[in-house]
């Protein structure tokens, strides 16, 4: 009796996780198939341009693209973030000195990436890892920025107005991973 409790008890646990049953009259042997699977190694190209001029009028636009997207696990993105610019803790701004007059001047830029607003880049807790762009395929997508005069076309502030003359120059330094699709609303 004990055997027989056994032995239908294990055929029960067999046939519940999907095994193939071994019928009475062939009972020397079965078969388990086995496999192993590695996902490849995520692979992207990621390519920002060298250099931008930016509009002293309206909001320029800067690309970044992907290329040669292939492996980004179900649930991932690549990320491009804006790790810092060029002012003191990563700020954003453009600074250039008046070549006549030897007097320096600093114009912020305001920076908009994948979530629509523009952030102040004088502010680098709002700016410093947002994202500019992501990708789950091949594309390019484009952030703006815009030079803090124009959200103050009446002032008459020095580093709030674009001084003529005056060659402004600053950089970005991006971040690029893999993150989760959903990272942002949790």
């Amino acid at each position: 009796m004990r055997k027989i409790a056994f032995g239908a008890a294990l055929l029960a646990a067999v046939s519940m996780f999907g095994s193939v049953p071994v019928n009475a009259a062939n009972t020397t042997s079965g078969r388990t198939d086995l496999s192993l699977y590695v996902a490849n190694d995520p692979v992207y190209t990621v390519t920002v341009p060298e250099t931008v001029a930016l509009s002293a009028t309206e909001n320029t636009q800067v690309p970044i693209t992907a290329s040669d997207v292939k492996y980004i696990p179900e649930g991932e993105k690549i990320s491009v973030t804006l790790d810092r610019g060029n002012g003191t803790f990563g700020r954003l701004y453009l600074e250039g000195t008046n070549e006549e007059t030897g007097k320096e001047y600093m114009m912020t830029l305001y920076v908009k990436g994948t979530d629509g607003e523009f952030k102040m880049g004088a502010l680098e807790n709002q700016i410093r890892g947002m994202e500019l762009a992501s990708f789950t395929e091949d594309g390019t997508m484009n952030y703006e920025l815009r030079p803090a005069s124009l959200n103050y076309p009446d002032s008459t502030a020095d580093n709030l107005v674009i001084q003529k003359g005056v060659h402004y120059s600053g950089y970005v330094t991006y971040g690029i991973e893999l993150t989760d699709i959903n990272a942002d609303n949790e």
